[in-house]
């Protein structure tokens, strides 16, 4: 029979590595685009306690991340700090709140600034597990669909501080990590308390702009798949509005609203950050030329252009230093 798990990771990536930081919530998988060519730094830290998987980060740049959490965990999670500027599928995020996740649940993540978070992940079962015996009953959880919740200040903030105090733990002892007892111990601990403070928790106030944030979400995320399940059909932005089932000058003001970018800049940034992960871990017969037709650029002066407004670079250049350093296969 394996034992528990218990174990501190941290990493830090910098500059475009960003670009590759997919695994920021355990069991997830997150693609990070950059927004600007200032060169970031992204921190995350990682404990494993058990059943109970803990990751927090902190972003100094502004980015979306697009992806979905694990498919066999449920999620808690909470952004630390100013909230301002910061939405969680194209909903704003209140200072008070916390996300629910159910297993493998879709996640649009958008910051103007700097921010920080916090999320606790634990099988289904062991969530539904705590539950009852904290309150008696298993919790409803709709799924595919993300709940916010609405805590009282200061239950939020000792929650946050639990897992702090975690990390600032794990940090200071010694190669190893946490031992199998304590690790048990602490991991009982914090998701006792996460269970409790979910169990107990008002919807946050949302209405009329709740429902139409889920609406534009998934619109945002159905258009995503038509531009790039096929990028060489080249589909154009009235094809999609029209497939999307709506018209063009209503797709573009639920992009403005939801993402704050037109359709064709949301578009065009996606595929410049997917020719840049190709260019930063290039395979040994990569071409610049082909890696910008591959992500829907047929005019190589004009990509060479918008990219390096964006990453403050020309593509040769991102690709030549990769393969100075000895990056990709």
């Amino acid at each position: 029979m394996p034992m528990p798990n218990h174990n501190y990771e941290r990493y830090v990536y910098s500059g475009f590595e960003t670009a590759h930081a997919f695994d920021v919530v355990y069991g997830g998988h997150f693609e990070h685009r950059l927004l600007s060519a200032k060169r970031s730094t992204l921190e995350h830290q990682r404990l494993i306690l058990g059943d109970i998987h803990i990751d927090a980060g902190r972003y100094d740049f502004p980015v979306v991340a697009q992806g979905a959490m694990s498919k066999e965990l449920i999620c808690i999670g909470m952004v630390l700090d100013s909230v301002d500027g910061i939405r969680c599928n194209t909903r704003d995020v209140a200072e008070n709140d916390v996300q629910l996740y159910p297993r493998g649940a879709d996640l649009l993540y958008q910051t103007k600034r700097a921010s920080g978070w916090i999320t606790l992940n634990m099988p289904h079962a062991v969530f539904q597990q705590v539950a009852v015996e904290r309150s008696g009953r298993p919790l409803k959880i709709q799924r595919g669909v993300v709940t916010t919740l609405s805590l009282p200040r200061v239950q939020r903030l000792a929650l946050r501080r639990m897992v702090e105090d975690a990390l600032a733990l794990a940090r200071s002892l010694p190669a190893g990590g946490v031992s199998t007892t304590l690790g048990s111990a602490i991991g009982q601990a914090i998701s006792r308390a996460y269970v409790d403070a979910v169990c107990a928790a008002q919807a946050a106030p949302g209405g009329a702009k709740a429902v139409a944030a889920l609406r534009h979400h998934r619109l945002i995320l159905d258009c995503e798949r038509l531009m790039f399940e096929a990028p060489m059909l080249d589909l154009s932005l009235a094809e999609v509005a029209r497939i999307s089932g709506c018209s063009l000058r209503s797709l573009e003001l639920v992009f403005r609203r939801a993402v704050c970018m037109t359709p064709s800049r949301w578009f065009t940034n996606i595929r410049l950050n997917g020719a840049l992960r190709e260019l930063i871990m290039p395979t040994r017969d990569c071409r610049v030329g082909e890696v910008a037709m591959r992500w829907g650029f047929a005019h190589l002066p004009r990509f060479a252009q918008q990219y390096r407004r964006t990453f403050g670079e020309l593509p040769s250049a991102t690709l030549g230093r990769a393969r100075a350093h000895g990056l990709g296969t």
